[in-house]
C-alpha cells in the first residue's frame, strides 16, 4: 500500500471516528433529555392528579377518567394509580392490569420520589401527604411522541455519519493527492539523475516548508556528491598521470645505466638521479595517502582542542630545520588577552598538514623571499593570513588552483604534486573553515585560512 492511500484511509477513518463520536454524543443527550422531559411531565401529572382527586371527597373510577379527560390531554397508554398507606388501591385507572411491584413502595418509601420503567413504560412515584392520610401516587405512560423523534434522530445521525464518511474519503483522496503532488515531482526529477549529469538540481520552491527543506537538503547531498565524484574522477586521472613521470624517470634512468659500463663518478651521478625520482615519488605517495585521509567525517576530525599559535609556531620551527633558507616571518602582535581564545576543535596533524602546505607554497614560489604570516583574532573566528612576494597566479587560474593535482601554467617550472592547497583546503573545510585566495600575477599571493574557535 502506498503512502497515498495510507494517508487517505488514514484520513477518512480519523474523520469517521469523529463523527461517529459526535453523533453518539448527540443522541445519548437527545435521548437523557427527553426522558428526564418527560419523567418531569409525569411527576407534574401525578401531583396535579393527587390534588384533583385526593381532595374530593368520592370519586369513582368513571369519575376519574372523564375529568382526566377534562383537565388533562391524554398521554400514549396512560395509567394512573394511587394507593393508601397500606399499598391498597384507592383510585385506580381501568387501564392498569399490572401490580405494581413492592420494589417501587419501598423505593418510594426511601426517597419520596422515584423514577422507573415498567413494561415499556415510563412512570414516577410520589408519597403524597394529605389530610386525609398519606398516599403513594403513580403514573406511568409511554412517550410515543419523544420515541419517534429519537428513531428519527437516530436515522439522520447514520446517515450523515455514512455520507459524510463517504465525502472525507472521496475529500481525503484528493488532498492527499494534492498534497503529495510536490513529492510526486521531486521523485520524477530525482529518477533523471544519473552520475552522468549529477549537475542537475531539484527545482527549489519558493514555500517555506517541510518540503522546500528536504528539496534544499537534496540539493546540498547533490553537490557533494558532485564534489566528490569530480574529486574521484581528478584525482585518479591526474594520481595515475603523476604516478607515472616519477616511475618512467626511474625506469629509463635504470635502462641507461645498465646499457654500459660506467665510471663511478657516472654512477654517481645515476644513483642520485635515482634518489632524487625516488624522493620525489615518496613525496608524491605521501600527499596521496594524506589526501585520502582528509576524506574523514567531520565529527571524527574535531574531537582536539588545538591552539592555532603553538600549530603556527611549531610548522615554523619545523620548515626552519628542513629548509633553513625560508624566511618565514611570524606576526603575533594580535593575541587575544587570553591565549586559551586562539581554541580550535580539530585534529593537529591535519592542521599542521594544512599550514606547512601553505607556507611551503609561499616561500616555493616566491623564491624563499620574506613571507609575512599574521594572525588576527575575532571572537567567533581566527584568520592566519599568508602573504609571498612571489610569481602570483593568473586571474583566469585562480578559481581551479584548489583542484587536484591543477598547477597554474606558470607554476609548472617548480617542484611540485599539485596537491597541497587542495589538501589544506579539504582539511580547513573538515575543521569548519575555509581558504579565501586574492592573487596578482608578479605581485604575489595572499592566503587567508579561517577557522572557527571554540565557543565554550
Amino acid at each position: 500500500m502506498n503512502f497515498r492511500k495510507q494517508l487517505t484511509l488514514t484520513f477518512t477513518g480519523l474523520t469517521t471516528a469523529v463523527l461517529v463520536i459526535t453523533g453518539l454524543i448527540i443522541y445519548l443527550v437527545s435521548e437523557q433529555f427527553t426522558r428526564r422531559q418527560y419523567f418531569q411531565r409525569l411527576i407534574d401529572r401525578g401531583v396535579v392528579s393527587a390534588q384533583m382527586y385526593l381532595e374530593q371527597d368520592e370519586f369513582t373510577s368513571q369519575r376519574m377518567q372523564k375529568t382526566q379527560r377534562k383537565f388533562f390531554q391524554s398521554l400514549s397508554e396512560e395509567t394512573l394509580a394511587i394507593f393508601d398507606q397500606e399499598r391498597q388501591p384507592h383510585v385506580v385507572s381501568d387501564s392498569l392490569g399490572y401490580t405494581i411491584p413492592d420494589k417501587i413502595f419501598h423505593l418510594i418509601d426511601k426517597h419520596g420520589e422515584v423514577e422507573f420503567w415498567l413494561h415499556g413504560k415510563q412512570g414516577i412515584g410520589i408519597w403524597y401527604e394529605d389530610n386525609e392520610g398519606d398516599f403513594y401516587v403513580i403514573v406511568m405512560a409511554k412517550d410515543l411522541t419523544g420515541s419517534e423523534k429519537l428513531l428519527n434522530l437516530k436515522q439522520i445521525i447514520i446517515i450523515s455519519v455514512v455520507l459524510g464518511c463517504v465525502v472525507m474519503a472521496l475529500a481525503g483522496r484528493f488532498f492527499a493527492r494534492k498534497v503529495l503532488q510536490p513529492i510526486v515531482a521531486i521523485v520524477q526529477e530525482v529518477n533523471k539523475i544519473r552520475a552522468a549529469n549529477l549537475h542537475l538540481r531539484v527545482q527549489e520552491r519558493d514555500t517555506q516548508d517541510e518540503i522546500a527543506e528536504l528539496v534544499n537538503t537534496f540539493n546540498q547531498m547533490l553537490e557533494r556528491l558532485e564534489t566528490s565524484f569530480y574529486m574521484q574522477k581528478s584525482f585518479i586521472a591526474n594520481a595515475s598521470h603523476e604516478l607515472r613521470n616519477p616511475i618512467t624517470a626511474l625506469s629509463g634512468e635504470l635502462e641507461v645505466t645498465l646499457m654500459q659500463d660506467r665510471s663511478p663518478a657516472d654512477y654517481k651521478a645515476s644513483l642520485q638521479a635515482l634518489q632524487k625520482e625516488t624522493n620525489r615519488l615518496e613525496k608524491l605517495t605521501t600527499d596521496l595517502i594524506m589526501l585520502a585521509q582528509t576524506g574523514f567525517d567531520e565529527q571524527e576530525v574535531r574531537q582536539e582542542r588545538v591552539r592555532i599559535d603553538e600549530v603556527l609556531l611549531e610548522v615554523k620551527a619545523e620548515l626552519n630545520h628542513a629548509l633553513p633558507q625560508n624566511q618565514i616571518l611570524l606576526d603575533l602582535s594580535s593575541l587575544p588577552p587570553n591565549p586559551e581564545q586562539l581554541t580550535v576543535l580539530g585534529n593537529r596533524s591535519f592542521l599542521q598538514v594544512a599550514f606547512k602546505n601553505v607556507l611551503e607554497n609561499a616561500s616555493k614560489f616566491s623564491d624563499h623571499q620574506p613571507v609575512q604570516v599574521s594572525l588576527y583574532w575575532q571572537e567567533q573566528q581566527v584568520q592566519v593570513r599568508v602573504q609571498d612576494q612571489g610569481i602570483g597566479i593568473p586571474e583566469e587560474e585562480i578559481g581551479r588552483v584548489m583542484e587536484p593535482f591543477y598547477r597554474a601554467h606558470n607554476a609548472r617550472s617548480r617542484k611540485g604534486t599539485g596537491i597541497g592547497l587542495t589538501m589544506a583546503e579539504k582539511i580547513l573545510r573538515l575543521h569548519g573553515g575555509r581558504i579565501e585566495l586574492t592573487s596578482s600575477q608578479t605581485q604575489g599571493t595572499t592566503v587567508t585560512m579561517v577557522l572557527p574557535l571554540v565557543t565554550s
